[in-house]
């Protein structure tokens, strides 16, 4: 009974490890869209967001806010996530503001609209305008490579290594160890992982980016926008070269804290 007893707890304590040790979202805060008078824009509260339709119906933008479970879903692996970090507990967070934006073509004729020249202000008058791809790519660009070994076991064949290895200017993609000098049956292969190419690449797939869209064509990415105050209740979408009925576009949003 004791042998049982002891485990079951064995079990409860290694699952509660395994399931401890794993990245999990932060989310401080929800935003969720707030009516305005335009009479084109939808809520779609389920999904925390508003649609715009043009006049004639002849476009839509659709925009949400990410919070920290959707920002960790866009990578398999979080360490390569650039609108993300991780602490040493494994909980994410957002290292900035995004929103999901996509515009839709519905017209014959073809549609140029640009979206990434947005700006975000909060109910403190504060202003931050979209982080562009050229200013990631410089800030993503500085911090060297990283290097690390995954060691493979062989058959009892291992061949020696080719003389010019020893060159300092040359680095082999893998190189071995002798059996007959060192009694030794693996070989270790060198694998280069460079964080910053793999969130320079994330980056210029997933943010939006100004195109024209012919008759049906669709462009979906995020925009950027430095993390916003902690304090800051309201924020407010704008769209300085898209005007809507002679008015400029803006887009409304509540920020709640979320319950603990």
């Amino acid at each position: 009974m004791m042998r049982r007893l002891a485990f079951t707890c064995l079990i409860f304590t290694l699952s509660y490890l395994l399931t401890g040790c794993g990245v999990r979202p932060q989310v401080d805060f929800y935003v969720t869209p707030v009516p305005t008078e335009m009479e084109q824009m939808k809520i779609d509260e389920e999904a925390r967001s508003v649609t715009m339709e043009g006049r004639d119906g002849d476009y839509s933008i659709i925009v949400s806010s990410l919070d920290a479970a959707d920002l960790l879903e866009v990578t398999s692996d979080a360490y390569i996530n650039p609108y993300i970090y991780v602490d040493d507990w494994g909980s994410a967070r957002p290292r900035y503001t995004v929103f999901d934006v996509t515009i839709r073509n519905k017209r014959e004729e073809p549609l140029g609209i640009d979206l990434t020249t947005a700006v975000l202000m909060d109910d403190e008058g504060e202003q931050y305008e979209a982080i562009t791809y050229e200013e990631f790519k410089e800030r993503y660009s500085r911090y060297p490579e990283m290097e690390r070994e995954i060691i493979y076991y062989r058959s009892s064949r291992v061949y020696r290594p080719r003389s010019y290895y020893w060159r300092r200017f040359y680095r082999p993609w893998y190189y071995h160890y002798d059996l007959y000098r060192e009694q030794r049956p693996y070989y270790v292969r060198r694998t280069y992982y460079d964080p910053s190419y793999f969130r320079r690449a994330v980056l210029k797939g997933t943010m939006l980016k100004p195109v024209k869209l012919y008759a049906g064509g669709k462009n979906h990415g995020f925009l950027v926008f430095p993390l916003v105050a902690p304090d800051a209740a309201r924020l407010k979408l704008i769209f300085p070269r898209v005007e809507v009925d002679g008015e400029r576009l803006e887009f409304h949003f509540e920020r709640t804290p979320a319950v603990k």
